[in-house]
Order: C-alpha cells, then structure tokens, then sequence
C-alpha cells in the first residue's frame, strides 16, 4: 500500500531535493499536548482538546479519587437491553457529563467482542454479535455526539485479548475478520459517523494496529470515514510507518512518534505532504464539531437533563439491563406479604461492583444507595432483613476501606512526592482517601522527566492482635514498612509491562502478624523517570469468624434468601485475563450451603461476563445484573418487589463448563501470535457449529408473564444489485406474538438468517415491543442489508450468496422459533 493510500490520495513523496518546500503548517497538531489534551495551533485556530476516558463514566483527569461523575452501566449491560432508544440516552447522560467538564470527546464505546468470556475487559463490550454490537453502540454514539461531545470510538480492532496486549499478533482469516470484528465499527461510522476512532494496541496479522496501513485504509477509503483516527496511548512506535499508514493523532502527549517528527518526515521525504495535510484537517474537523475552533461557537447539547433525570435514565437502564434466567414456581417477585424474615447474604449486596479494574476507573457521584439499603427500604416495616456477607472479599482492599488514617488522625492516608535518594524534602503532600495512585506525566512537585519518590503513610488502630496481608507495588522500587521495620521489598517492573502493572495494579503481599494498638504503615516507592508513575498499597485482615456459617445459621432462620454474588473490581481488568469462567470459589460455596439450609432461595448474580452458574438448578431464580450502574440498589429492589418487570435478554451465551467455551485450551503461541481459527466461529455461533448446548442461549431471558410466537413471515422488497458494501435487498420479517401471562411485559423478537451452503444462523434484526395481558401484537422487523454480505478473500470483496436463504424468527439463538424462506 502507497503513502497515500489511507487518505485517498497516490501521491508520491516529494523531500526536499525537489525544489519545493512542502506546506507543514498544522504539524503539532498530530501529537498530543499532554495526558488527557490534543496540542492547539495558532495557525489552524485549533484550540487544546480534552478527551478523557469512559465509557463507564467520565474519568478524572488525573485519576483523582475526588473527581467524581455518574457511573453507567457497563457495555455488557447495556447490550442486555437491546434497546437503542435507551441506550441513546444514556449517551446523552454521560455526553452531558462531558459538557459540564469541558471534555470534548470520551474514549468510548467499545466495540471490541467478547470472543471468550475469559477476556478480562468483557465489561465493556456490548454483545458476542457483530450486528447487535453495532446497532447498540451507534445509539451511544449518536447520544454522545448530539450534546457536542465526540465519540472515540475503540478498539479498531481484534482487541479482545488482555494478555500481552501490546505485543500479541491477533492472526484472523479476512472473512472473519470483516463479517465479524470490523463488522461493528462498520455499523457504528456507516449509522453514527463517530468522530474518532482509536487502533488497537495489538498488532493484527503481524503489524501493530496504529501502523497498518491495511486496517486504516479499509476506515477510510472503503467507508470513507471523515473523523480522527488516533491511537490508543503509547501504542505508536514508528514514525514513518504509523504516518504513512493513516494514523492522524498520537496520544497522549508530548509527541514522540508524531507532532514534529511528522513534520520532519514529510520534509525529509519518508512522508508525502497530503498525507499530513488529511491528518491536521480531520484534526482541525473534530475541532469544529467540538466548538474547539478560534472563532468558532460551541455545539449546543441537544438534550440537557436535571440531576435526578439523568439517575432516572441510568435506573432504568439497569433495570431493562436485568435477565431473569430462572424463575421456578414464580418465586419473583417476592410476596412481600407473606415474608417475615428475609435474609440477604452475599458480600455484593453491601460492596456491590460497578465496573471493572482499569485506568478508566469512576468515582461514583453523589449518593450510592447499596442494594442491601435499597431491598429494606423496599420491604417496608413489616419485614425484617437482616444482613450476612457469607464470604470474605475475593481481591485485596484499599487502606482507606479498611478505616487508615493519616499521621495526623485524618480519614485516608498521607501521599508525599519526594525527590530521589534519603534526603526528607517533601515537595508534595497531602491527605487522601485513596491508597493506589497513577500519573501521567508529572508528578505532582516533582515535574517530568527526572527521578524522585512516592510515599504513603497510613494508621491503623486495632482493637486487638490480627494476622494481616499487606501488599505494595508501584513502578519503581517499593518498600513496605510495618511499625517502623522493613518487611518486603518489591523490584520495578519490566520495562515491556510497565503500562500492564499500573492497569493491573500489580501489588506483592506478605503475611504478617498485626499487634494491637495504633500501627504505622508505610510504603516508599523510588522511581525512575516515566512516561508513567503509579504506586499502590492494599491490605487484608484476616477472617476472626467464618462468614459462611453465620449466613448458612441466617438463611435457616429466613422465609426467603436473596444471595448477591459476583465479581470485585478487580475480578475483571485490564492487562489479565481470565483463566476460568466460574465466579470465585466463595460465592459458589455460599450458594451451594444456603441451598441445603433454605428452599426459598433467590441468586443475583453481579458479575458483567458471561459466567458458569453450577448451582442453577438447585435455587428457586436466578438474575443476573452485571455492572449496572450506580444505581443498581434501587432498581434491584424494584423488579425484586414487582414493581418493575425484568425485561433484559442475554447479549452473550452461558457456557454449562469451561470447556464449551469458543477456543478452551488455546492461547498465545511462542511468537506471541493467538491464531483466532480455534475459537471461530464465536458466541452462539460456536454453539450451533459444535452442537454444544448452552446453558443459556444468546438473546434468552425470562419475564413475569409468558409470551408466545405465533407466526413469521418474511417478504423481499426491492433488491439492488449496486455495491454489496451499501446493502442490497429489502427484507421484512412480520411476527404475532401473544401475551399468555398474568401481567404486561416486554419481548423482544429476533430474526437470525442462514445463506446457502451455510450451517448456522446469524442475527440479522430485531425489535421489542410492549405486550399488555391478553393481547396479540404484530412485531415487524426490518433485516440488516449489511448481513447479507460474505466476504470473498479470493477476490477481496463483497458478494451477496444468491438462492434460498432460511430466516428463523426466535426469542433466542437456541430456540427454533418459526422458519421462513426467501429467495435472493
């Protein structure tokens, strides 16, 4: 591929020694001005861009405990809506968090697909399905950017490994990798047109994705693609090859690859000039559209919404997000009327997870009411809840959560930077309520580029002797002190992995004997100069009593259980991955002890990935939440009571064991290269192709009433022989379906289609619908024209298999709902 062909434009090099100075002008605007902001430029009237990272929530500049915004639910809940509309809005929401913050664009959404439920960043991807993936994360889009905040839409593309992530080679056939992992970004800029859209770090069939030339070519001149292709941060290496390959912006800042050495390339003549030319005005584009341009007036946000209506549009995400996988004998809604005593076990109803452990952490603003808080408030005075955790924490906890104060008896710990050696001049101090810090780029007092030092100081005091874990890490070397003696010592990370040691908090532990009294810890980290600096210290008291004999002795006592388990936030993370797609052992001992004590038993599954719930039979219901947001507690507590109905369905497929999960027993190669062929086809299509049943099924989930299909067919419109890329045909699906149930509800209606000569069945449209008691409703589904296509490697290009296609209208992938046929 030529220099210019990510722009559109073959045009030749030209240095120099031709006689002509090329035009530079705008240069600095290709790398970043720092962490968080995009360089200005007087000479483009550019202004400095803010783009802070999401999408769970806006995150603070500086990774600030205080800096607070609402947490949304994650991708995987959102996708469990399969609502549009309602997703749409929730990008409003946090588009108007934005606003408030003078962010200009949110890195989010991502579109990446959970090809395993073993990928440690799952939480944030919508669905195992290409087309739901796409359609979902449009109406994100489209929310966001309708209040004048970009979208950097991520990660382009085959990102779904953690492990070694910025060396691993994703090797992915070129039918597979277009019909399913473009396939979503395709949707997402054909629907939404997202202002930016960020390369992966991985290298995809052996070239680092910010500089393949391939990769970009295919945003920008198959899709014609008109916004900023930038890279995720740091994963640029190469000067000329990420330049000549399309990329637009290096984050963050300041620029080592991009910026002046752009300029520097192009003069030289290793870089054509249009090629800068297309960078700074995609540059100077995203600019415009922000309000970011001298001169220029700022976007006015489409719909502004009070505090207590943004919380309304995320309490309702989490509650259309809940799937109800089990509901033996109707056991929900509870019959508050008939329940005296109601036990609620479970470390997540009183630490409940919103989001999973990554840079893009949210400190949750103003009050989070916890499901424990919200199911008593819920019950009313009639019923007595009473409380066991069941299980002890399953990851280490910060200082502060454990009660450490600073020196001075403030709640938190004191942070001081230091410059390097013995010496005790404090240049920064302060208290917070943290005790795991991160910087990019200086540090505070100390500035970038030179050595120095990080300390925290925290004290506790404790009622009597205890055996504690206490773990310290950070990016230099780190050394614990405990009542003034040093008892661990932690080396700096390897230089390759230093970014995968702050996302993953990386900490070593030791166990040791606590004595009571007031106890001074201490951990003092030296540094080297960074492009980043972080140090962490958490801890783990040891268990006095068993926790799950006390809720076993609760749940005995109780009319009815309800269990809350699942994941802690660092149970899914950046830079790891899974090795099992169990819940921790805790939780499942927990749910198999109640279940020999208590018949009425009722499990609420936290976690936002697909799971093994082993247990499944032996409990009365089974809902699962996953990371619903902030306002999780009480929209629990409403669908719990009846006052809301679940409504969600699964936007990934539960495996009944490990081993039935796409690509089991496969990973990274010597070379660092996961070949993407033992795991293909994923999702629901594994199932169907390895005849392997599920747990349950891609696009399942229970109500409190009972739906019935009735009847389906499909008709063809007009058909269209133009390029297969822009859709061909008109295909309508119409279904009856009835509401058999005792209250109104909402289904959702799939239609999955299979070509000729194929084995399986794809998602190609669906749609919800409202269904009151006693009623018959028509459900019309207009097909995606897009999921007609098949990519033909040996021509490269789209072709459209002509013949008898099969559409299957189902409730979910497994299901074998009514087949039409049409002819193509």
């Amino acid at each position: 591929m030529t220099a210019g062909a990510a722009t559109g434009e073959q045009t030749e090099a030209r240095g120099p020694e031709s006689g002509t100075e090329p035009d530079l002008t705008g240069a600095e605007l290709t790398g970043g001005l720092n962490g968080w902001s995009t360089a200005a430029s007087t000479a483009a009237g550019v202004e400095e861009m803010v783009l802070l990272d999401g999408p769970l929530g806006i995150v603070s500049k500086a990774m600030d405990e205080r800096d607070t915004s609402l947490i949304m639910p994650s991708g995987t809940a959102l996708g469990a809506t399969w609502n549009p509309e309602l997703i749409s809005e929730v990008g409003q929401v946090i588009g108007q968090q934005g606003v408030e913050r003078g962010v200009s664009a949110i890195l989010g959404p991502n579109l990446n697909m959970p090809r395993s439920p073993l990928t440690g960043r799952g939480f944030e991807m919508f669905s195992e399905d290409p087309f739901l993936t796409g359609v979902l994360g449009a109406a994100w889009i489209e929310g966001v950017q309708s209040q004048g905040v970009g979208s950097c839409t991520k990660h382009v593309v085959a990102n779904d490994t953690e492990t070694e992530r910025r060396r691993m080679n994703s090797r992915v056939e070129q039918a597979t990798l277009r019909e399913t992992y473009l396939r979503p970004f395709e949707t997402a800029v054909r629907s939404a047109n997202p202002w930016m859209l960020m390369m992966a770090y991985n290298r995809v069939n052996g070239t680092h994705c910010s500089q393949n030339a391939e990769l970009i070519s295919v945003l920008k001149d198959e899709w014609n693609y008109d916004g900023v292709v930038v890279s995720d941060w740091y994963g640029v290496d190469d000067t000329i090859e990420a330049a000549n390959a399309g990329l637009d912006l290096e984050m963050p800042g300041p620029a080592t690859y991009l910026g002046a050495r752009f300029a520097a390339a192009v003069a030289a003549g290793d870089v054509a000039q249009p090629r800068l030319r297309d960078a700074v005005q995609r540059v100077t584009r995203l600019a415009d559209r922000t309000g970011r341009r001298s001169g220029g007036t700022a976007p006015a946000p489409a719909h502004l919404r009070s505090q207590e209506e943004q919380r309304d549009v995320l309490r309702r995400a989490a509650s259309e997000s809940f799937v109800l996988l089990e509901n033996k004998d109707d056991a929900l809604p509870l019959d508050m009327s008939g329940i005296r005593t109601l036990a609620v076990v479970g470390p997540n109803a009183q630490k409940p997870c919103f989001q999973g452990g990554t840079f893009a952490t949210v400190r949750p603003e103003g009050e989070v009411v916890t499901p424990l808080d919200a199911i008593r408030e819920a019950a009313g005075p009639g019923v007595e809840v009473l409380y066991e955790p069941g299980a002890a924490p399953s990851s280490a906890l910060s200082l502060t959560d454990l009660g450490s104060t600073a020196p001075d008896g403030t709640p938190g710990v004191l942070l001081e930077v230091l410059s390097a050696g013995d010496a005790e001049d404090v240049l920064y101090s302060e208290v917070r309520k943290a005790s795991a810090f991160v910087w990019f780029g200086p540090v505070p007092g100390l500035g970038s580029g030179v050595p120095g030092r990080a300390r925290i100081t925290a004290h506790f005091d404790l009622p009597s002797a205890a055996r504690w874990s206490l773990g310290a890490g950070g990016t230099g070397v780190s050394s614990l002190r405990v009542a003034g003696t040093e008892v661990l010592v932690v080396p700096p990370p390897a230089p390759d992995d230093v970014m995968g040691v702050v996302a993953r908090a990386d900490t070593q532990h030791i166990d040791l004997d606590m004595p009571a009294g007031r106890v001074e810890v201490v951990i003092d980290m030296a540094f080297q100069p960074g492009r980043v600096q972080a140090i962490t210290a958490v801890a783990t008291p040891e268990q006095v009593t068993d926790p799950l004999a006390a809720a076993v002795d609760l749940a005995a006592r109780a009319d009815t259980v309800v269990i809350v388990v699942g994941d802690q936030q660092g149970s899914s993370r950046e830079s790891a991955d899974r090795t099992t797609a169990a819940l921790d052992p805790a939780s499942n001992r927990l749910v198999d002890a109640v279940t020999e004590v208590a018949t009425e038993t009722i499990v609420v599954v936290n976690a936002s990935r697909a799971v093994l719930l082993p247990w499944a039979e032996k409990v009365k219901a089974v809902l699962m939440v996953w990371f619903p947001g902030q306002e999780f507690g009480p929209a629990l507590a409403s669908l719990l009571t009846g006052n809301t109905a679940p409504s969600g369905r699964l936007p990934v497929s539960f495996p009944l064991q490990n081993e039935d999960i796409p690509g089991w027993g496969t990973g990274l190669d010597a070379e660092l290269t996961l070949d993407y062929a033992a795991s293909e086809p994923m999702g629901y299509r594994h199932f169907q192709a390895a005849e392997r049943k599920p747990r349950y099924a891609f696009g399942y989930g229970l109500g409190y009433t009972t739906f019935e299909l009735e009847d389906a067919v499909a008709s063809v419109g007009s058909t269209r022989r133009g390029p297969a890329s822009d859709g061909f045909s008109d295909v309508t699906v119409r279904a009856t379906v009835s509401n058999r149930g005792g209250t109104e509800g909402r289904d959702v209606v799939q239609a999955y289609t299979k070509a000729p000569g194929e084995t399986d069945f794809r998602l190609a449209g669906f749609t919800a619908l409202k269904v009151d008691i006693g009623e018959t409703r028509e459900a019309k589904i207009a097909l995606d024209p897009l999921g007609f296509r098949r990519w033909n490697s040996s021509e490269t290009e789209w072709v459209v298999p002509t013949g008898e296609w099969e559409v299957r209208v189902s409730r979910s992938a497994s299901d074998e709902g009514i087949l039409c046929r049409i002819a193509l």
